[in-house]
């Protein structure tokens, strides 16, 4: 066990003389093991107190931008590629087990503080878009969370007609296993979404649902962890 923690302690330090060569990437007190970056110019990277663990970015563009505070990431993937684009991870955040996919101009994907995954995948395309998550989530396994199509419908005039939606998740939200969210809906604070549920409209606050599309069972409820 003694062995096995040094050899960690090295390969981190040579993980960070490694990630000293990209002038873009800006770390303090921050630990980094077995992760590797593809950083293109003019994308700025920011780490503060957290640790990335076996995690890639991938960054290109101009203009994009990720930040970390007293975070832990771990076991993911991060694509980023356009124009002032932006990945924002507040206090506490574990990301686990991530793939993040952002890609257009000005869209944004927010995670709110002590909010944790344990295996996602969050697609953000198009244009000045977002995706917010509250403080204090808890979100499972096979989750998928897309704010956009990725591609275009077009009508018989050459119109798009499945334009991009801000999806947007309160506070203190439970989402279970194998959950789908999409685009253009609000997830209210303190409510519960089921195991294999298909979230296509708007969840009210204080809820439990299920269900493919996810409808309300339970009113007023809170939840917490008691395991």
């Amino acid at each position: 066990m003694r062995m096995k923690n040094i050899l960690k302690t090295i390969l981190g330090i040579i993980n960070k003389i490694y990630i000293a060569i990209f002038r873009n990437i800006h770390q303090k007190k921050s630990f980094f093991y077995l992760s590797k970056f593809s950083v293109h110019s003019n994308n700025n990277l920011y780490f503060s107190h957290s640790k990335i663990l076996n995690t890639k970015f991938f960054i290109k563009g101009t203009g994009n931008y990720v930040s970390a505070e007293e975070s832990l990431i771990s076991g993911c993937q991060i694509n980023i590629s356009g124009e002032g684009n932006k990945l924002v991870l507040e206090e506490g955040v574990k990301l686990r087990n991530a793939i993040i996919h952002i890609r257009g101009k000005s869209c944004v994907i927010k995670i709110g503080k002590e909010t944790s995954t344990g295996g996602i995948r969050i697609v953000n395309v198009g244009m000045d878009n977002i995706i917010e998550i509250g403080e204090g989530c808890l979100f499972a396994d096979f989750i998928e969370i897309w704010a956009s199509d990725t591609h275009s419908i077009l009508d018989e005039n050459d119109k798009i007609i499945n334009r991009e939606r801000p999806i947007r998740i309160g506070d203190n939200v439970w989402v279970g296993s194998h959950v789908t969210i999409l685009k253009g809906v609000t997830i209210g604070t303190n409510s519960v979404i089921g195991m294999g549920s298909l979230v296509t409209k708007d969840i009210e606050p204080g809820t439990l649902n299920v269900g493919q599309p996810a409808r309300p069972i339970k009113f007023n409820i809170h939840w917490k962890l008691d395991y």
